[in-house]
């Protein structure tokens, strides 16, 4: 799956009215209505270009229609032009639609959670007390993000869900066909400079010294497959690690810009740096959709794979 090919998919349509050697054709070409507006653009100047650089005809319905059908319609040569620009501007558009699932190992130990739970408390009364209840991260999300998706169709979502279980095998060996426990603790920040932080996380480690390199070697192997099978166009490198804080500004702190908003982390990685939340079972890989929690916080899934038990 590439960035615009597995996006698009064509079906034949029908010669159009008044072709008298049936070439003069309409087909349906089917893009993700997420990406509709970047073929219309602005006051339709983008739908204007493409038929005049194509001279097809191209139609792209209205929101309310609800459809992902663009129709092209002209000769054949003009429909395969129209097609390869429409591919092109889907290509070079797509870094621009916001993910819509991720690659998740949730932790779903309640002993783990209540710990995380008693750590916001915590802090939100002390260290980070200048930052928003809704920079925590919700006990019941808690999870290792190994890659995130742009699933835009339901045809995607269950291509993805069937590669993920395509790989028990392979990560069945990884594991021995033995549980993946893990210890999650020891604080950290992502920025370079803890006294401007954004982002504080957990590490997350094989829990022992015989399993050293067991859940890297699973979570670099998961990335790269779908690496390989064109879901993931990030350029990070894989850190394993759970996130507890995002930092914004709490209501009436001197911080009112929550893009710019940083937090002075020193003191709570000096005061609570070595914590630890304890050790879990990792027992389920999952294709989680975004911005879809259940009332534990848990992310809804679209693909689940479980590890030995």
């Amino acid at each position: 799956m590439d960035n615009s090919g597995g996006h698009i998919s064509r079906q034949q349509g029908s010669p159009a009215g008044g072709a008298e050697d049936g070439k003069c054709e309409r087909v349906s070409v089917s893009v993700p209505r997420q990406l509709h507006r970047f073929l219309v653009g602005a006051k339709g100047s983008t739908i204007t270009r493409l038929r005049e650089q194509s001279g097809a005809k191209i139609t792209v319905p209205g929101e309310r229609a609800k459809s992902d059908q663009v129709e092209i319609e002209g000769l054949p040569e003009l429909r395969a032009k129209a097609q390869a620009l429409i591919e092109q501007l889907v290509s070079s558009s797509m870094d621009k639609v916001p993910y819509t699932h991720f690659i998740s190992l949730p932790l779903a130990d309640t002993d783990v959670q209540r710990r995380v739970g008693d750590f916001k408390r915590d802090v939100g009364q002390g260290a980070l007390r200048a930052v928003s209840a809704g920079s925590f991260s919700r006990p019941g999300s808690l999870h290792i993000t190994l890659g995130m998706l742009r699933l835009l169709t339901p045809a995607e979502v269950t291509r993805a869900a069937e590669l993920l279980k395509s790989l028990d095998d392979e990560i069945r060996q990884i594991l021995d066909s033995r549980q993946l426990v893990v210890t999650v603790g020891r604080l950290a920040v992502m920025e370079a400079d803890p006294a401007r932080a954004r982002v504080v996380y957990a590490c997350v480690e094989d829990y022992e010294d015989r399993d050293q390199g067991r859940l890297q070697r699973v979570c670099d192997f998961v990335r790269d497959r779908f690496d390989r099978e064109g879901y993931i166009d990030e350029k990070r490198p894989l850190k394993i690690h759970v996130t507890l804080v995002r930092a914004k500004p709490a209501r009436g702190s001197d911080g009112d810009d929550s893009r710019g908003f940083t937090v002075d982390a020193k003191p709570l990685l000096k005061e609570f740096g070595a914590l630890s939340f304890g050790v879990c079972r990792l027992g389920q890989i999952q294709i989680a959709r975004r911005f879809t929690q259940t009332d534990s916080g848990a992310y809804e899934s679209d693909g689940t794979l479980h590890l030995p038990a």
